[in-house]
């Protein structure tokens, strides 16, 4: 399972430069995923670049959305699995919806796993920032008639 941040990743850059990406941040290569990104994004409009960092911050409040709701999650969880066993519900009933919740549970935990703990992902997403960032400030400095 992908984090959120991974799989945006690969939407906007594909997955060979997602792996490529990875591959150079184990090599401490940051500057050099830096400068693909940069110039891949050179030629945007302005338009399309604040469009790339709205769905840059959608992406991120998801992440932390994902965090959040966890404990929401897993209190909501073991009240399910309390009630089931105080219900005194036939053995078969009670088996299958403590079977369907533990699966549930174990989904939600496995995701959360994988959201919390992507460092690659963030930092790759934190270097995709710097860029649109860098970029758009270009942009807005140039409609104004600076030079760069």
């Amino acid at each position: 399972m992908k984090s959120v941040l991974g799989k945006f990743i690969q939407r906007e850059f594909g997955r060979d430069r997602y792996a490529c990406y990875t591959d150079k941040l184990d090599r401490k290569e940051s500057m050099d995923i830096f400068c693909d990104i940069y110039e891949n994004l050179r030629h945007e409009n302005s338009d399309n670049l604040n469009l790339a960092l709205r769905d840059l911050l959608e992406t991120v409040q998801v992440s932390i959305r994902i965090s959040k709701n966890f404990w929401y999650i897993s209190i909501g969880c073991f009240v399910t699995i309390a009630t089931l066993l105080f219900l005194g519900l036939p053995a078969v009933i009670l088996y299958t919806a403590l079977a369907a919740t533990g699966l549930c549970y174990v989904y939600k935990v496995v995701e959360f796993m994988c959201n919390r703990y992507c460092d690659r992902d963030v930092k790759i997403v934190l270097i995709y920032k710097i860029a649109l960032f860098h970029l758009l400030e270009e942009s807005c400095l140039q409609n104004e008639g600076h030079e760069i």
